[in-house]
């Protein structure tokens, strides 16, 4: 048997973003699918799924701990990139369109469907356009509507949702440390990052204050970790063998090592394994199907329980799997990716034209 020279090779993380060889897109497909596989259990009432009896945590957390890891790392490059404006548009422009057109389509299709509703009547209720103005602002989340899903296990519409609050303030934060000059330098950030913590420990209550949402703060703990993954990434080491030895310790020796620790262990893996598996071709996916996966599986859960549950679970999470996979498709190729190409020719240009401008003013 030959292994493979570079098995044994070791770079950096640097190098690695710069060869712009990754399967990050496959991870955060993954990532999704977790969370639906996760959800579906609890949403057909059997609870906790049987991986998260494996992992000790539950299935969807260490789904959304990745997504939060994944997004510090790249994030944080894009806000170091972009000036404000291109940010805050870029930043704008991935999350919201999808999003609206999802709660529009939850409503007037999904749930009409899997639920009995005098349709005309159900649409422009209140609670229907209280439902939709406060999901596709984010400023918190509308979890139920009155009678809908009253006979099911869970009666939340659409759980996954609660992680998007979290991620724009995640955003807010970002822009912020890259114009307060944080991000200018590894030694700068580290410094910043290690008082968080000591800030954390010490007044866990203000914390709780500055982000509400139950459970933020561990979200955010994770995008930080992985803006200080790219910060540092110059002096951080890749190699394949040291990630798979690595990936041992953690599920042979993980309750040896403190939360804290383990975070960032579990953090450096999952960047690691997005660059190490670069060569592999078949796991590198030019659509990013992840974000309509994620946005679609809680309500397609629910249609599904509606018309399968007689079935068995089986067929019930099947037809999960497909309808959501369906949704997200349409959800990339005709919202997400048409958004994004329009705001990077055309808005993007016209954004420099006007910096352009602004500056040759100044001079």
């Amino acid at each position: 048997m030959i292994i493979n020279r570079n098995f044994f090779s070791v770079t950096s993380f640097e190098n690695a973003l710069t060869s712009k060889k990754d399967v990050f897109s496959f991870i955060r497909l993954s990532a999704a699918l977790m969370v639906l596989y996760a959800h579906a259990y609890h949403i057909y009432g059997l609870g906790a799924d049987p991986l998260t009896h494996v992992l000790g945590v539950y299935t969807g957390t260490v789904a959304v701990y990745i997504f939060f890891t994944i997004s510090g790392f790249f994030i944080t490059q894009s806000a170091l990139q972009r000036n404000f404006f291109q940010f805050s548009i870029a930043r704008v422009s991935r999350i919201y369109p999808a999003l609206i057109v999802a709660n529009i389509i939850t409503i007037i299709i999904i749930i009409p469907l899997s639920n009995t509703v005098i349709f005309f009547s159900f649409i422009i209720s209140d609670e229907v356009k209280e439902f939709i103005k406060i999901n596709s602002t984010l400023q918190t989340i509308k979890f139920t509507i009155a009678n809908i899903y009253s006979q099911h296990p869970d009666q939340a519409i659409n759980g996954s949702l609660w992680t998007l609050p979290v991620e724009i303030r995640a955003y807010i934060i970002s822009i912020m440390l890259v114009m307060l000059g944080v991000c200018s330098s590894h030694v700068r950030f580290n410094a910043f990052f290690f008082l968080a913590i000591i800030f954390s420990g010490v007044f866990p209550d203000i914390l709780l204050t500055l982000f509400p949402i139950p459970g933020s703060v561990n979200l955010i703990f994770f995008f930080l970790i992985g803006s200080a993954l790219f910060i540092n990434r110059k002096f951080i080491p890749l190699s394949p063998l040291f990630t798979i030895i690595l990936i041992i310790c953690i599920v042979l020796y993980k309750g040896y090592f403190s939360p804290l620790i383990l975070s960032f262990l579990v953090s450096y893996v999952i960047i690691a394994i997005g660059f190490n598996f670069g060569n592999f071709r078949f796991l590198i996916f030019k659509q990013d199907y992840s974000y309509g996966l994620y946005l679609y599986a809680y309500p397609v859960s629910q249609l599904s329980y509606a018309y399968f549950k007689a079935w068995g679970f089986t067929y019930y999470i099947i037809a999960i799997c497909l309808i959501s996979l369906l949704f997200a498709f349409i959800s990339w190729h005709c919202v997400e990716q048409p958004m994004n190409t329009f705001v990077r020719t055309k808005v993007f240009p016209r954004i420099k034209t006007l910096y352009s401008r602004y500056h040759l003013n100044e001079s």
